[in-house]
């Protein structure tokens, strides 16, 4: 029996942290710095609530820091989250994918602080066509309807977009809701990277 026949692929739907940018070099240590010994775990908890774009952040880590005890302020602890370098390498990657008439998007969890100035101040608008922090979306990942809002806002079936994350539950999520989709762990090379998006039918690479 002959195997179906893929569509061509569409789009192609990038994570941000831990594929196309990374935090700089000591930013835990300051955050740590700022909040104490106890805080990196508790705001990172918090966060996760707010990616919706349901909750406000500032007002979660000022109660925080209060109850550490700790002078430093919400505006503090943003400042350091959103020290960020954006991947030139995968930004070309990107590039070579749109120029082959792919649809590019950037699939990402934030919270309203952290995703506004990634808007404001990295040249991901440069690359993508669309953009979807979750905030906005007002859904996160690795809910699959996160995933399904996407493809609906392009105007594509779900297997006609390739997903690429770094967590696995985030692929899985991806899957779940029809799309292609590649883990990109921390110890995978470029190379390996768009060998898997070439076996899934991705062009210009």
């Amino acid at each position: 029996m002959n195997s179906p026949v893929r569509r061509p692929v569409r789009a192609l739907l990038l994570d941000a942290d831990g594929v196309t940018q990374y935090p700089r070099a000591g930013w835990l240590d300051e955050m740590t710095r700022l909040g104490g010994p106890r805080f990196i775990e508790a705001a990172f908890r918090l966060e996760k609530g707010t990616l919706t774009g349901k909750a406000d952040l500032k007002e979660l880590l000022t109660t925080l820091l209060e109850s550490e005890g700790r002078d430093a302020t919400a505006d503090d602890i943003v400042e350091v989250w959103c020290r960020i370098d954006v991947d030139e390498f995968m930004m070309r990657l990107v590039d070579r994918v749109r120029a082959a008439g792919v649809i590019t998007a950037l699939a990402t969890n934030q919270q309203s602080y952290r995703g506004g100035w990634m808007q404001a101040n990295l040249p991901y608008a440069d690359h993508f066509d669309h953009q979807f922090p979750s905030f906005e979306v007002g859904l996160a990942k690795p809910d699959p309807a996160y995933y399904t809002y996407i493809v609906d806002a392009l105007g594509i079936a779900p297997d006609e977009a390739v997903f690429v994350d770094d967590m696995e539950v985030n692929v899985r999520g991806a899957q779940r809701a029809g799309l292609r989709a590649v883990q990109f762990a921390g110890t995978d090379t470029y190379g390996h990277l768009r060998c898997r998006l070439k076996e899934l039918g991705v062009p210009g690479l």
